[in-house]
């Protein structure tokens, strides 16, 4: 019997796995007759990307290749920025297109009156779509801003993270949908969806009137305000331009999944040669029921063509074994790479996993900072002054492997410049990271760090 079952057990790990773990799970099925297979069905599985692919109706996506495409702009000014161009095209066929503003917004303070105007100046449409919607002062504002939309005229559509909206935020959606708008929930956590828990729509995205965007890590709540009583940093931006069209297409298929209706698609038309900022950019989309990780895909091949400098802000930095790898050798081969993190994220566990990593990472040449003050959640990276990357996604695998996100890519000076500013000020106030002190550590804060680390897949 333990044969009979044994044999094909391994055989599936043998043709589905092609991790490192796979030789520790024949050992433990061979090893532990019945309870070794039973294990490695219950936790040994991805079903993640298939249920992904089942619940979304898509079917596995060919996994990239090289091809040649034509250059849309002019003006990269190095072959390896090229070079990149060419990869990432090759990983994610979304076109990047010209002619776009894309402006940051620096905390709440700034972020939500520039959200809340544009609700207000709505004539046609409004979606939003967001993890964390609470009905405190903050959300109680874009409630009424909504529901003023809504009562005029316009089209407003909600839509929010089952998982972020919580057992205590639902009077949000609750009163969204007194109000009579149009509302959703990315898929329901009842018990016949429980096994669904780890597929979570993080994205943060806002189109109004097809004309003005936003994108970025904020979600709606007083914490991103200066005056909270614990106040959250981050980074939004408003885009305008024809990069709103692809906005507007995750949008569509986030709420034809949630609600089964498809929303009218009219998508607008947009001189790309104008724009008082004529920034190339374009939206990556991921999720688990693509392929591939294509933003890590999208990562990695901005670190391999780095020539200078990488600097990269995230609330939450775990990254995986090849990531973490990209990075020393980038630091290896004389670019400038820095990190800033949180001294303390919302999460204890995810700070002890983040410290296990840090002795490696500094040992190859990264400077690690902790950012003071309040909690810094914003998500940046910055190559060598030209390319950016912002949006929704951390620097964890959870991130990159389990959720649905939205980033933005963009190829501009000006825009990488500023945001190089920003980063620069938030590195020079943060307090550096240093080998010695992180050698000092005495060992049972090694060995919780260390353990931590073990549940970094699922963190």
């Amino acid at each position: 019997m333990h044969v009979l079952i044994a044999v094909p057990v391994c055989a599936h790990i043998v043709l589905t796995r092609q991790d490192a773990a796979a030789p520790a799970w024949i050992l433990v099925v061979l090893g532990s007759p019945f309870f070794g297979a039973f294990l490695y069905f219950v936790l040994g599985i991805n079903r993640v990307v298939r249920r992904a692919r089942k619940l979304r109706g898509r079917r596995p996506r060919a996994v990239p290749r090289l091809e040649t495409h034509p250059m849309p702009f002019p003006g990269l000014p190095t072959a390896q920025q090229k070079q990149l161009f060419q990869y990432s095209k090759s990983v994610h066929a979304a076109p990047f297109v010209g002619g776009n503003d894309v402006t940051p917004l620096i905390d709440g303070d700034m972020a939500y009156p520039d959200m809340l105007a544009s609700i207000a100046g709505a004539t046609e449409s409004i979606w939003l779509s967001v993890y964390i919607f609470k009905q405190d002062d903050i959300g109680t504002r874009f409630i009424a801003a909504l529901t003023e939309a809504h009562q005029r005229g316009v089209k407003v559509r909600v839509l929010v993270d089952e998982i972020g909206m919580g057992l205590a935020r639902r009077a949000a959606d609750r009163k969204l949908a007194q109000a009579g708008i149009a509302t959703a929930r990315f898929i329901p956590q009842t018990f016949r969806f429980l096994p669904l828990i780890n597929l979570r729509n993080h994205r943060k995205i806002m189109i109004v009137d097809r004309r003005i965007g936003y994108i970025g890590g904020m979600n709606i709540c007083r914490n991103y305000r200066e005056t909270s009583t614990a106040p959250i940093r981050d980074l939004h931006f408003r885009v305008a331009g024809p990069v709103i069209v692809q906005l507007m297409r995750i949008f569509e298929e986030d709420w034809r999944f949630a609600t089964g209706e498809s929303v009218e698609l009219i998508e607008p038309q947009f001189d790309e040669a104008r724009g008082a900022k004529p920034v190339y950019a374009r939206v990556i989309d991921d999720g688990p029921d693509n392929a591939y990780q294509r933003t890590l895909w999208i990562i990695l091949g901005a670190l391999a063509v780095s020539q200078k400098s990488v600097r990269i802000l995230t609330p939450y930095f775990l990254p995986n074994d090849i990531l973490r790898h990209a990075l020393e050798v980038c630091a290896l081969r004389g670019v400038t790479v820095e990190v800033v993190v949180p001294r303390r994220t919302d999460i204890a566990i995810v700070d002890y996993a983040m410290a296990a990593q840090f002795e490696n990472l500094l040992e190859h040449g990264i400077r690690l900072y902790y950012s003071r003050g309040p909690f810094d959640h914003s998500k940046l990276m910055v190559v060598d002054g030209v390319w950016t990357l912002v949006g929704s996604s951390n620097w964890d695998q959870r991130s990159l492997r389990l959720n649905f996100e939205a980033n933005l890519e963009a190829y501009d000076a000006d825009l990488a410049g500023g945001l190089e500013r920003h980063f620069g000020e938030k590195r020079d106030a943060a307090r550096p990271i240093l080998l010695d002190e992180v050698k000092a550590w005495r060992w049972a804060r090694r060995l919780r760090n260390n353990l931590a680390r073990l549940f970094a897949p699922y963190l």
